[in-house]
């Protein structure tokens, strides 16, 4: 059976039926921090959930939770991307290399990047590479 992560946040059922399970709401400082040691997976995956306007913190937490030399597998819809290049460039200021790009499939790009070290830009550093578009959905 499926069981809720203590991180999980309360989830509303349907309208009026208040949240699936009631626990204290995480401090806004900790929301985007999964409960994993620092430097302690091999992959970090994010297939179409770049999604918030906080993407560099996602790619942060990447960053602390993947071991050294770690693998970091993006999947976006190419839609999203105004530059693909300022992109890359941004991800890489985060502490990553780029391995290998994918970007011959009309809906969707493919990267992995490998783990080279911490951010190197500091938390104010403006990295304007990181706001992606809303997705465009196509009638087909």
């Amino acid at each position: 059976m499926f069981e809720e992560p203590e991180w999980a946040e309360a989830a509303p059922v349907a309208a009026g039926l208040g949240p699936v399970i009631s626990r204290p709401q995480p401090a806004a400082a900790l929301q985007n921090r999964v409960p994993l040691e620092d430097e302690s997976v091999d992959v970090a995956v994010f297939c179409l959930s770049l999604m918030g306007t906080n993407i560099r913190d996602f790619l942060e937490e990447a960053n602390r939770v993947l071991k050294p030399g770690g693998l970091l597998k993006v999947a976006e819809v190419s839609s999203r991307f105004e530059d693909v290049w300022t992109f890359l460039r941004a991800v890489t200021k985060l502490g990553f290399k780029i391995v290998s790009k994918d970007l011959t499939n009309s809906h969707f790009f493919l990267f992995d990047f490998q783990k080279t070290g911490p951010p190197q830009v500091g938390p104010k550093a403006q990295l304007s590479g990181l706001k992606l578009h809303p997705c465009l959905y196509k009638r087909r």
